[in-house]
């Protein structure tokens, strides 16, 4: 087993591990109706899904908005 097969999979129980911490703590906060709290968690959730499920995407969002702010002067 190579150091790269451990950390495919450690990176996917954590991610795992984080989408159930992350919805636990969505139910608790709905039960204490604690809303700023949920948002946040909501935050989290969608930070999880978009980065740590699809690490492409960070590099995507990084050149649309590179050319949005035009950084390169082109």
């Amino acid at each position: 087993m190579s150091i790269e097969n451990l950390f495919d999979w450690l990176a996917g129980e954590v991610k795992w591990a984080l989408f159930i911490a992350l919805l636990v703590l969505l139910i608790v906060a709905a039960f204490k109706r604690a809303w700023i709290a949920m948002v946040g968690v909501v935050i989290g959730l969608a930070f999880i899904g978009m980065f740590i499920v699809k690490p492409d995407l960070i590099i995507t969002l990084a050149e649309w908005l590179t050319g949005l702010l035009n950084f390169g002067g082109k």
